[in-house]
C-alpha cells in the first residue's frame, strides 16, 4: 500500500509530453535543466537531448506488430515514466515511448521527474543506483504490469562494461558518445520490442 500512495503522490504532479516538453523550453529560457539547475553541463546536456527527443518524436518509425498491440490495449493503462532533461538514454528513447502512448486513449503517459520524486525513485532502482529513464505500466488499480529501462539490454551491456573497467577509466562523456552512436542506428527499434514484451 505503501508503494502505491508514493506512486499516486508522484503522478498528482506528473506531466503529458507536450508539457513535459513545454516545462524543459521554458527553462532552457533560464539557462537550466529538470535538476542540478546550477550546473551549465547538465543545462547543455538538457539542450542537446531537447533537440534529440523532438527530432526522435518527428521522424520514429513505429513496428507494426508493436503499433498492433499498443492499439488493442482495452482497459486504462498508467504509463509513468521517470525521466530527467538532461539524460541521454531518455533523449533517445522517452520521445519513442510517447509515441507508442499516442496510439491508444487508454494508455495515459504521466512523466515524473526522478530528482523531485525521492520517495518514488527508491522503489524503481536498477542495481541500486537511480537510473533513468524507468517505464512503469500500471493498471486502474496503481499496479504494475511492467516495468522496462533505464535503457535497451545493449546500451545497458556497454554501460555495465564500462562501469567495470579498472581506474583510471575513458571519461565518461566517450560513453555517452557511443551510446549515442548506437541508438542513431537502432532508430529505437529495440526499444520498442523490449517495451512489446512487457505489454
Amino acid at each position: 500500500m505503501e508503494k502505491k500512495k508514493t506512486i499516486q503522490k508522484a503522478l498528482d504532479k506528473a506531466s503529458k509530453f507536450e508539457e513535459y516538453i513545454s516545462l524543459i523550453e521554458k527553462l532552457h529560457l533560464e539557462n537550466k535543466a529538470t535538476s542540478f539547475q546550477d550546473n551549465e553541463e547538465f543545462f547543455n546536456y538538457s539542450k542537446l537531448g531537447l533537440t534529440r527527443m523532438l527530432r526522435v518524436f518527428k521522424t520514429i518509425k513505429l513496428l507494426p506488430e508493436v503499433s498492433s498491440k499498443v492499439e488493442s490495449i482495452a482497459e486504462a493503462q498508467t504509463w509513468m515514466l521517470i525521466t530527467e532533461s538532461w539524460c541521454g538514454d531518455a533523449s533517445q528513447t522517452v520521445p519513442v515511448i510517447a509515441k507508442l502512448a499516442t496510439l491508444n486513449p487508454q494508455v495515459k503517459l504521466q512523466i515524473v521527474l526522478r530528482d523531485s520524486n525521492e520517495e518514488l525513485m527508491q522503489h524503481y532502482l536498477t542495481d541500486g543506483g537511480k537510473s533513468i529513464p524507468i517505464l512503469a505500466i500500471l493498471n486502474d488499480k496503481l499496479e504494475e504490469t511492467g516495468i522496462w529501462g533505464p535503457r535497451p539490454e545493449p546500451a545497458q551491456e556497454k554501460v555495465m562494461a564500462y562501469k567495470k573497467l579498472k581506474e583510471p577509466k575513458p571519461h565518461f562523456s566517450q560513453l555517452s558518445a557511443d551510446l549515442q552512436k548506437w541508438y542513431n542506428k537502432d532508430r529505437g527499434v529495440l526499444t520498442q520490442t523490449e517495451i512489446l514484451s512487457i505489454l
